[in-house]
Order: C-alpha cells, then sequence, then structure tokens
C-alpha cells in the first residue's frame, strides 16, 4: 500500500522552485517514441528467449511423461467388424403393406430403429452370450476377476459383463446403415474373436426377439378385435335407438324438412313484413310532422281536386271583394261556398291522415305476430338441429368402430402370416480379421502430440507471465511508463561466499568490470544532463525499499570522484542509514546529530579510501526526520558543501513511503530515481515520479539496476538495447 504524502507537507515555499523562478537546469523530457513497436516478432522472440527455461521445461517435461506412460504401457489390439443392419419391411411380404407402421412415419422411425440396434449391440444380454460362448471367464485377460471377493456369484458375473462391455466399442457410420463393433484386448486372437461371435449372436437374438415380438402383436390384435367388436355393436345399437326415439326423416337434408322449410318461409314474411312496416313509420311520422305536405295527402286525388277547387274560388271571392265589397249578397253567398270547400279539404285531409296512422298500426302488429311466430320455430329448428348433432355422432362413431374393426382384422390376418416368414436383415461386409500391429498405444502420434503441446504450452504460459508481469523491465518502461529518460543500465551485482557484499565499491576495486563500466555511463549521464553546468547537488532516490539506491550512490559518487572532482556522500536516509557500515565506520556523528545541534560541520566529514570522495554519515535522530531535514540548518549545510565540493550526492529514503525524499528534492539541482529490474512495479514507478512532478523537481532520469539477461549478466549489446 503505497502512502500520499501532499505535495508541499511542511516544506517552505522558499524552497520550493516556482515555474516562474529561472534556473540553470532543464530536465523535462517527453517520450515521443511509437507507443506500438515497429517489429513485434523481434518483441516475441525476447520474450521466448527470456523464458526459454520455462519453455523447454515445459517441452522436456511433456515428452517425459507422455513418453514414460506410451512405452510403459501394454499393447493392445483392436479388430472390428463392420455389419449392415438394415430395417424390418414387414411391407415386402404383406404385398406393400406394413401391419406395424404407416409409410408417413417410416422415415421418422429409421432414427429410432439404429438407435434400438445400437443398445442391442451393447446389451448385457447379448454380452452374457458372448461370455459364456467364449468361456471368457477362463481368459487370462478376465481371470483376476475370479479372485475378486465378491458377496454373491450373481456380482461376478456383474463385474466381467462391465469389464467385457469396457473394451467393447460400437460404432454407427454416418448416413449410412451400417455399424462397426470393435473389441479391445491385450490379445489379438480374442480381438478378433469376439467381433465374429458378436455377428453370430447378435443375429440369432434378432431372429428371436422378432419372433417373440409377432407372438405379442397377434396376441394384443386379438384382444383388441374381441373389445372393439364389442364397442361396434353397442355403437349401432345406440344409433337406432336414438333415430327411433327422436322419429325425425331425412335430417340431413335440411332443405326437405317441414320444420325447417316454415322457419324459412317465416323469416321470408318476417322480412317483407319489417320492409313494409318501416315504409309506413316513415309516412306515419312525415304526416305528424308536416301533415299537408305528406305525399299520401299531396298525391291524394281528391284532395288534389278539392285544393284546385279552392284555390278557384279564394280567386272569386277576392274578385267580388275588390268590386263590390263585403256587403254585396253574392260575395258573402261565394264566400260560404269557400267555406264548405275549405272544411270539406280539412275533412279529407283527416281521413287520409287516420287511413296512414291505421295501417302503420297494423304493420306494427303484423310484424309483432310474424316476430313471435319465427321465435317458437326457431326453437322447434334448434331442438332438431341438437337431435341431427347427437344422431351424426352416433352415426360417426359407430363407423368409426367399424373401419377400426375391419382394419384391425386386416392386420390380424397379415400378422398371422408374417410370423411364419421372419427375414434375416444383418449382413457382414467386412468380418473381423487377426491384427498384426497394436492399436494404442500410438508411439509416433502421442510423441508428436506431447512435443507440440509441451511446445505451445511453454510458450503460451511465457507469453502469460510475460503479460503477468507489470514490473519494470527494460528502459523503454522507463520512458514509456514514468516519461524520464533512462541514464543507465545496472547488471545484477553478485554476493561472495560469506553473504557480505565487497563489490560495493566495486567502481573503486574492479574498474574495468562490467558494473564499473556501467556506473561511467550513469557519470557520464549526469555529466552531459545540462548543456551549462554539471548539476552540484544529486539526489539518488527509488520508489521501494531494497532496490539498491545505497549501493549506486556510493558507487555513481566514486565514479565522479575517479575524475578528479571533489565529492561529498551523505547519508540523508535517517530512518534507516546504512552507509557507515558500508565504509566500516561508526554511525556518529553524522547528518542527524548535526542537524540536531550536536556535532559540528567540521566533525562530520570522513574519508573514504576514495581519493577525492568524502561522505556523512546518517548519525543518530532524536526527533522527526522530516522536521530535521526541512530545517534552516540542512539548507546551510547544503550551501556549504557546494562551496567546498563539486558534487553534493544525498541517499535519501524511497519516495513513496516517506516524505523525506520530496523535501529534499526541491533543494537540488537533479533526482536519480532507481528502479529495480523485475521488481518496481509499474504503478508504484508512475507514482513515484508523479510525486516528483508536483513539485517540478529538475529529473535527470532513471536507473534500471540489477538487470538479468537471460544468461544472467549483461552483455554490452544488451546493456546498450536496455535489455539488461
Amino acid at each position: 500500500m503505497y502512502k500520499e504524502i501532499p505535495a508541499n507537507a511542511m516544506v517552505p515555499q522558499s524552497q520550493i522552485p516556482q515555474e516562474s523562478q529561472p534556473h540553470n537546469y532543464n530536465y523535462n523530457y517527453s517520450y515521443s517514441g511509437d507507443p506500438e513497436p515497429q517489429n513485434r516478432l523481434y518483441d516475441y522472440w525476447n520474450i521466448i528467449v527470456k523464458r526459454k527455461r520455462l519453455i523447454l521445461g515445459c517441452f522436456l517435461g511433456s515428452l517425459l511423461i507422455v513418453g514414460l506412460i506410451t512405452f510403459l504401457k501394454t499393447p493392445i489390439y483392436k479388430s472390428a467388424v463392420i455389419l449392415q443392419i438394415m430395417p424390418d419391411s414387414p411391407a415386402a411380404i404383406m404385398g406393400g403393406r406394413d401391419y406395424l407402421s404407416t409409410s408417413a412415419n417410416q422415415h421418422e422411425e429409421q432414427p429410432r430403429f439404429f438407435e434400438s440396434q445400437y443398445l442391442i449391440l451393447r446389451s448385457r444380454a447379448l454380452a452374457k452370450r458372448i461370455i459364456n460362448d467364449l468361456n471368457l471367464k477362463d481368459h487370462a485377460e478376465f481371470q483376476s476377476l475370479q479372485k475378486a471377493k465378491v458377496e454373491r456369484p450373481e456380482d461376478l458375473d456383474t463385474k466381467l459383463t462391465d469389464a467385457f462391455l469396457k473394451h467393447l466399442e460400437v460404432k454407427a457410420l454416418k448416413k449410412s446403415d451400417m455399424f462397426e463393433v470393435s473389441f479391445q484386448s491385450t490379445d489379438k486372437n480374442l480381438a478378433q474373436q469376439v467381433p465374429n461371435a458378436i455377428y453370430e449372436e447378435f443375429v440369432t437374438l434378432s431372429m428371436h426377439t422378432r419372433q417373440q415380438s409377432y407372438a405379442l402383436i397377434k396376441k394384443w390384435l386379438g384382444t383388441q378385435l374381441e373389445q372393439l367388436g364389442t364397442k361396434l355393436e353397442n355403437s349401432e345399437r345406440t344409433l337406432y335407438e336414438h333415430g327411433k326415439k327422436k322419429d325425425f326423416l331425412s335430417l340431413e337434408d335440411k332443405n326437405e324438412n317441414v320444420i325447417v322449410q316454415k322457419y324459412i318461409d317465416l323469416s321470408n314474411l318476417l322480412t317483407k313484413a319489417q320492409s313494409d312496416r318501416a315504409l309506413k313509420e316513415a309516412q306515419y311520422q312525415q304526416l305528424k310532422g308536416q301533415p299537408l305536405d305528406t305525399p299520401a295527402i299531396v298525391n291524394n286525388p281528391l284532395v288534389q281536386r278539392l285544393r284546385e277547387e279552392t284555390v278557384a274560388q279564394e280567386a272569386r271571392v277576392s274578385s267580388l271583394n275588390k268590386i263590390y265589397g263585403n256587403n254585396y249578397p253574392q260575395f258573402q253567398a261565394e264566400r260560404a261556398k269557400l267555406g264548405e270547400m275549405r272544411a270539406r279539404l280539412n275533412s279529407e285531409v283527416s281521413r287520409v291522415r287516420g287511413s296512414i296512422e291505421a295501417d302503420y298500426k297494423a304493420a306494427q302488429k303484423t310484424e309483432k305476430l310474424l316476430q313471435d311466430e319465427l321465435q317458437e320455430q326457431k326453437g322447434k329448428v334448434e331442438d332438431l338441429q341438437q337431435a341431427l348433432v347427437q344422431h351424426h355422432i352416433l352415426k360417426r362413431d359407430m363407423q368409426t368402430n367399424q373401419q377400426l374393426y375391419e382394419a384391425l382384422l386386416a392386420r390380424m390376418k397379415e400378422a398371422s402370416v408374417a410370423s411364419t416368414m421372419v427375414p434375416a436383415n444383418v449382413a457382414v461386409i467386412s468380418p473381423a480379421e487377426l491384427p498384426l500391429q497394436p492399436d494404442s498405444p500410438k508411439k509416433s502420434l502421442n510423441m508428436a502430440l506431447a512435443a507440440a503441446i509441451g511446445l505451445i504450452g511453454g510458450v503460451g504460459m511465457a507469453f502469460v507471465m510475460e503479460h503477468l508481469d507489470h514490473t519494470i523491465k527494460s528502459t523503454g518502461d522507463l520512458e514509456k511508463v514514468c516519461q524520464i529518460p533512462p541514464v543507465g543500465v545496472i547488471p545484477f551485482l553478485t554476493k561472495n561466499n560469506n553473504g557480505s557484499s565487497t563489490k560495493a565499491l566495486t567502481t573503486f576495486s574492479h574498474p574495468n568490470s562490467i558494473l564499473a563500466e556501467a556506473i561511467n555511463h550513469v557519470g557520464t549521464s549526469i555529466m552531459l544532463s545540462s548543456a551549462e553546468n554539471p548539476p552540484a547537488t544529486i539526489m539518488i532516490t527509488s520508489p521501494n525499499p531494497n532496490e539498491g539506491k545505497t549501493t549506486i550512490s556510493m558507487n555513481v559518487a566514486a565514479s565522479l570522484a575517479m575524475t578528479g572532482r571533489r565529492v561529498v556522500l551523505i547519508d540523508a536516509d535517517l530512518r534507516k542509514p546504512g552507509l557507515h557500515e558500508i565504509f566500516q565506520q561508526p554511525l556518529e556523528p553524522g547528518l542527524g546529530n548535526f542537524l540536531a545541534g550536536t556535532a559540528s560541520m567540521a566533525e562530520l566529514l570522513r574519508d573514504t579510501g576514495v581519493p577525492n570522495l568524502s561522505f556523512i554519515a546518517g548519525g543518530v535522530t532524536r526527533g522527526n526526520p522530516f522536521a530535521l531535514l526541512t530545517s534552516q540548518a540542512f539548507q546551510e549545510l547544503i550551501e556549504a558543501l557546494k562551496k567546498d565540493f563539486q558534487h553534493v550526492i544525498l541517499d535519501t529514503p524511497p519516495i513513496i513511503d516517506f516524505a523525506d525524499a520530496r523535501t529534499i528534492s526541491s533543494l537540488m539541482d537533479g533526482v536519480l530515481v532507481i528502479f529495480k529490474h523485475h521488481y518496481t512495479s509499474q504503478k508504484s514507478a508512475r507514482l513515484a515520479i508523479q510525486l516528483l512532478t508536483q513539485l517540478n523537481v529538475k529529473r535527470i532520469g532513471g536507473i534500471l539496476n540489477m538487470a538479468k539477461t537471460p544468461k544472467g549478466n549483461c552483455s554490452y549489446g544488451d546493456y546498450y538495447h536496455g535489455i539488461c
């Protein structure tokens, strides 16, 4: 679990370089490489070479295991007989008629037939017959079962049958009516005998089974005929009694039946009556609305004549009135005549209206009477239909029983003929032969499959392990994951037999070694990291503990000192100082004592035995290391050392777990981050760089430490390609 440290925890603002403040060093780096490698085959090949021991182990292990199983296994021989089993065809015997199935379902029955034959060939009954015929109880392959302890004698037969069926294989050949029956045995003669014996016993069992089937069919048909005859007799009697009880004739012809015909006639009369009533109702309703304009009144001849006479009389009265006035006798006579004519017209209109209303009411009564009569007749028709339906049901039941009886009687005769002619429907296409070569184990095939599986499995495991490995594996990971330039690759540093790290200062003690060359490469990168002046204060840290930052700090300091530059190495890991042990010097006085005010600067510097290289031990810390490293005294110490030394190198605690390294980094000209090969996870590496980036720290680059090649060492070619 990584500890998230606040970016500016307890660090004075004056110690943190702001983006607006200029500085002499620019270590910003951006990886611009192609995120997808151009040569993927080369990357795959590197994975295979890297994991070649795993792949070789899987390959050899697979060959060894399969080889032992194959060559130690007892040879097993196998022989097979090919049988053609044709479906039964009673139609060929009985003149084209099949008493067991119809032509419509023969195609559906064939798969079921072949499945049944397969089960018979694999049946325990057939197996027991073969065991008894060949006396397999005494055969060497099955003799071991005789020694088994069983509670009952039947249990021994069961075990023998189970063992026999394990060696028997029945396979239906696709798109054919053939079966391959094979038997496996350590005895080649027995492997040949069993399939041939199965054919003979299968034919015998098949014929016996079909004879029994015919006998059962005849018995069943006889029982069914007896029951169906009784049922047919009862249905005929029921049909006769029902027709006699209902007393109807020609019920099938509804048009000739009196009840039905009367119902039809009444329906027609009702339709006409409804039409007539609707017409008279329309006249009546119109008469009620506008009586004088009703067509029945307007078109009446008498009303028309009276209206004409009334109009003429009105004209005469109007003329006399204009000429003679109201008191003229002739005018009064003509006006009286006009009144009489109007009275006659009104009387005639009233008479016509009464006639229309009477006709409408008469049409209503007629319609009502016809409806009642039709409803009554409808009930009679329904009763007739119910009787007719029941009569037809009884008649169909009688006809069905009669057809079934006749069909069963015919099948009974056919079964009697077929029972005397049982055909053999099994033929041997290819008899079993004596096997010359064992069927298993197949040595060549097994070894080839073992080699392929071992090789594929090994390569697959190699790629899986590589995929699950989320550690820093190459300098390319530093560029892509951490976005920092790689400044060097340090090969794996071994220890001597007594366990002490005598090669901690390999750069000084063995200047021509590969490790020394790698450290010198780092020193050169530091010197060239700035276009103006090399960084004076350098902090060396790592994301996690045990990643080799102390050893690299010593060797980098020694490398710079061996070039004639004055270097001081400070053990700034106040929580767990360790430089004094490597230099075999006391812990006090050290940095902790100085920051606590119990030692002077002159007491801090110690000789290392390496020319131009001094070091300051960690000392004893009696307070909070973080508070001491953020104090003004620490800043003054760094500034004083910069005046006397060209390089001040600080070995600090891991950056993720403690805030000490982040505090110190803000005072440095450059930071080197150590990543352990196949140890530092990409997650912790990314987090460490993010913590430094928050403070705008000047990063020199990253070092890939303890790099291992597939051979255990680091060649120059691997070194410069970042493979170590």
